[in-house]
This record gives structure tokens, sequence and C-alpha cells, in this order.
């Protein structure tokens, strides 16, 4: 274990978490040593992460694409966001993760959309839009800058802040879109049930939570089977949750759901937030992220041309941009600017999603590995600061006191990769070299996997209502109004008409068809006004 920087043992007061109530807690605590970086003081420690982010993990050249749509990035983002909140850890100080609060629910439950319900956050519902009873469970819709034509957008106040359930959801144009399509979703689920024959009769908050099932559902239906199903390996995604029945097509009278990998993550009473997991895997998101991104075709002064907008732009950050209308960068916390509504065949794969030319159609992030764009290089950290994000995460995992990479391989009966350089201990560091090591960067490598696809699996399995507790072969076809399909899936039109390789189940891009979103030029152009 060459390099294996690792100077002090986790004390015994931090459990090996099993029992926690909505907290963050460890996989590898007791008898784990700490990994610190090289140095022989804090502040030369500091100075070795910031070297090693500047010159190892930045360049000038672009990291290579991968074959993932950028829409996933961001789908991660969003649901990060949904599973996790931690506004009281440092990254000044050493933190115990079991005394840390997780202040989003560890569930898929779109928490971070709904917040606590029409009830107790009213601000968050549509009172001008009421079922047939009075009742207000339609999600509440604000519209951008636009004035000539209406450009839906999240409801802000009047400094430009989002009112909804998760601030971070605004962190930035694309999942501040994503949020504002989730919630289009549940209204569009809503209307449906409410237009349906037995919809006059039925009251309105049993509509309201009829509605919220389903999308949730559906939500985790898409987060399962297409999203971590593409970013971990197939062997380990499918040893994490399977489902058996006798009649090997759902049909059968019994079936047994087998969830694995518990000896990986488990616990007594309720999921928990791994630090491993929140800290370091999921985090291979950030290599993913592009320098700019096309939000639409630039039709009609439409916005994005060359990828001409970057998330955050490097400061002094210009008044507007050289090409495209409105401002430089991406950054949220603002009105929608005018003509900044996505196109989502830019960032998912529709039909109308053409591949080839110059251009990648749709957008495509780039590889798991340890090159990140010049995007991210720097985070704001207040006025005229920033940051490397590298050297961000790297930061916090020290931080944290993580273990060294090749103890938690070993712990979970991988062979651990030869260590190279003292910071890919690092165990956020190790997980993207272990992706660009053994899956070219496509996707997530043997312990990234473990870590990531336990996880989920864990926190469906302690929520007594997911879909694979309440119903394991449910999928979005079984939803029907009025003897109808409540839902159309676009993703088989996809594949046929293109050839491409069939992917079994429901997408994202299904979701997003049924929230009702542009997904397409024709559709742009009728939110842009013709």
């Amino acid at each position: 274990m060459p390099h294996a920087v690792a100077h002090s043992i986790v004390p015994q007061s931090v459990p090996h978490s099993r029992s926690h109530e909505g907290r963050f807690g460890r996989l590898f605590g007791r008898g784990f040593t700490v990994w610190e970086p090289p140095g022989a003081d804090d502040l030369e420690r500091e100075l070795a992460i910031q070297d090693f982010a500047v010159a190892e993990m930045f360049g000038d050249d672009a990291p290579p694409d991968s074959a993932t749509p950028v829409g996933y990035t961001y789908l991660g983002q969003f649901v990060d966001h949904d599973i996790t909140f931690d506004p009281q850890s440092s990254l000044t100080r050493h933190n115990d993760p079991d005394g840390l609060q997780n202040f989003r629910s560890p569930r898929l439950d779109l928490d971070s959309l709904y917040g606590r319900g029409p009830d107790d956050q009213p601000y968050l519902y549509d009172q001008s839009r009421p079922l047939h009873d009075g009742f207000a469970g339609f999600l509440r819709i604000g519209r951008g800058q636009a004035t000539s034509f209406v450009e839906p957008d999240l409801q802000r106040n009047a400094d430009g802040v989002a009112i909804i359930g998760d601030p971070r959801n605004d962190e930035n144009v694309i999942v501040s879109q994503l949020q504002l399509a989730v919630a289009q979703l549940h209204n569009a689920i809503l209307q449906k049930l409410a237009d349906a024959s037995s919809g006059p009769s039925t009251p309105g908050r049993k509509l309201f939570h009829e509605a919220q099932r389903i999308t949730v559902w559906f939500y985790q239906y898409v987060v399962w089977n297409d999203f971590v199903s593409r970013i971990t390996d197939p062997a380990i995604f499918a040893e994490a949750l399977t489902i058996d029945d006798d009649g090997g097509d759902g049909t059968g009278p019994r079936y047994a759901v087998r969830w694995g990998l518990k000896h990986v993550y488990d616990w007594a009473e309720n999921p928990f937030i791994p630090v491993e997991f929140s800290v370091a895997a999921y985090r291979f998101g950030h290599s993913m992220i592009r320098a700019g991104y096309q939000l639409n075709f630039p039709l009609q002064g439409g916005v994005g041309l060359e990828f001409g907008k970057p998330i955050f732009a490097v400061p002094p950050v210009p008044a507007a941009h050289a090409v495209t209308p409105g401002p430089a960068d991406l950054r949220g916390s603002r009105a929608l600017p005018e003509k900044h509504t996505l196109q989502w065949d830019w960032y998912f794969d529709f039909a109308s999603s053409v591949k080839g030319g110059p251009t990648p159609f749709p957008q495509l992030a780039h590889k798991i590995d340890t090159h990140l764009a010049r995007s991210v290089f720097a985070i704001p950290a207040g006025p005229n600061a920033t940051n490397p994000l590298a050297a961000l995460n790297i930061r916090r995992g020290w931080r944290m006191e993580l273990p060294p990479a090749t103890e938690v391989a070993t712990a979970l009966h991988i062979e651990p990769l030869p260590i190279e350089h003292p910071m890919e201990q690092s165990l956020w560091v190790y997980v993207l070299k272990e992706a660009q090591t053994q899956h070219d960067g496509e996707r997530l490598g043997a312990v990234g996997s473990t870590l990531v696809a336990s996880v989920f699996s864990g926190l469906l399995r302690g929520d007594p209502f997911s879909y694979l507790n309440r119903a394991p072969h449910w999928t979005p076809a079984h939803e029907l109004v009025d003897g109808e399909p409540l839902f159309e899936k676009v993703s088989d039109v996809r594949d046929a008409d293109r050839g491409v390789e069939l992917r079994p189940g429901w997408e994202m891009v299904d979701l997003l068809h049924a929230a009702g979103v542009p997904e397409d030029v024709p559709a742009l152009t009728a939110v842009f006004g013709g």
C-alpha cells in the first residue's frame, strides 16, 4: 500500500453508524485510519492539496467526452439535493459526521419539491388554481424576465430568490429548470386526475396525494433504473437489488425483493447518509461538468452557440456574453433570463437528438476521471474569491476524516488500485481514477459503484413508501386514468427510429415528456412566441 499517508486512528467515540434518524454517519469508523494529505502541518497539507488540484486535475485541454448525455450530470445534482443537506459542516475544522444533522430526509421523496406540504408551506402551492373543492394542490410556477411572452420559471421573491423547498436547486439555470420540470410533471398528473371521470367526486386533498405518489414513484423509478444503472458497474448494480417472482414476468402470486450489499450499507432503525458516499463517491459528477452549455437552438436569438455559457464565469465576470444574449454564465439566484428555457433534447437523448456533426447533440458529459473542466477551476467563495472545486473536495474528505482509499477497497474485498501519488488515497480522487482505469471513464469502478449502488438501494429499502416496497413490479405504464395510460413511453420510439440499442425500462426522457417541457425546436418556438 505505497504512499498510504494515514497518521491517525478514527476515535472510538465515532460509531460505525447503524442507527440514525436523518443524520450523516460512517461506513468505516472504528479500526480504520484517517487519511491526511502529505505535509508536516496543516499549512503544508493545504498547500499540497492546492498544488495537486491545480497541477494534476486541471489542464488547458478539455477533458474527453463520455457517451452520457449532460442532463444526467444535473439529474445527479438534483438527486443529491433531495437526499442530503448539511449547513453545519465546515472546511476549516475536522467534523464528526455522527453529530451532523441531515436537514434533507434521507429518502428519494422529493421533499426539495413538496417541502412540508400544502398545509405547512402553502406559499409553495398555487392558491389561484384550486381544485374543485378549493384545495390548493398545484405547485406554484413563476415566470422569467421575458416580457413579450410567458417563459416559465421557479416562483421568486422581489430579490430574485427562488421560493422552493431547497434553495440549492436554484444554484444554476440547468438544475433550476430541472426542478421546474418535476414541478410541471406533478401539475400535469394532478390535472389529468382532476379531469378524470372520478375527479369531481374525489376530495382535492386525495387527488393531490395521488399525484404526489405517482410523481415520486416515477422519479424513484428513473433514478434507480435509468440514472444509477448508467453510472455503476452492471454486475454491482444487479447485486444491489433484484426482484424475483415465480411467474418470471411479474404475474406470479409471490415475489421476492433481494436487497444486496447490506454488508456495505445497513442500519438498525432508519437510513442515514454515509460521509464516504456524500463527501467522496457521489461527487464523481463534478468530473462530468462541461466548460459550457448550449441551452437551446439559436433561433430568434436563442442561447448558447458553441457551448458558450459556463455554469460560473471566471472573474472578472463580463456584463454580457460575446456571442449569445443575457448574462455571461448560468449561475442561479436570479429570474430566468429571456430565452434561457432549456431545450431538453440538448440534454437527454430524445428522438429529436440527432447525433453526429461537429457539435454533439445531445451534449455529452465529460468522462468520470481525474481531469476536470476549467469551468470548475474557480468556484465562487465570497467577494472576489474563488476556489478550485478539486481542492474543495479533497479538503472536505480530509476534514471529514475519511479513511485512505485503499483501506476502503480492502474492506469491501476489492483489490486496490496501485497508488502512484499520495493524493490518490483521497477517496474522491481514487473513485475518479478507478472509473478512468476500469471503465474508461464511462461509469464508476468497483469501489465507487459499490458505495453508490449500496446507498441508493438502501435508501429505497428504508423508505416504506417507495415503489419498491409498495409495488416492486410497478412501472409508469401501470398508471391508468379512465382506463387509458397516464403516460406515453417515448424512449422506445427514439430507439426504434434511430437504431439505438434499447435500454429496458422508462427513462428520464419519458419523465420530461410527461411533464410537457419543450423537447425540441417546435416546442421551444411555441414557448418563445412563434
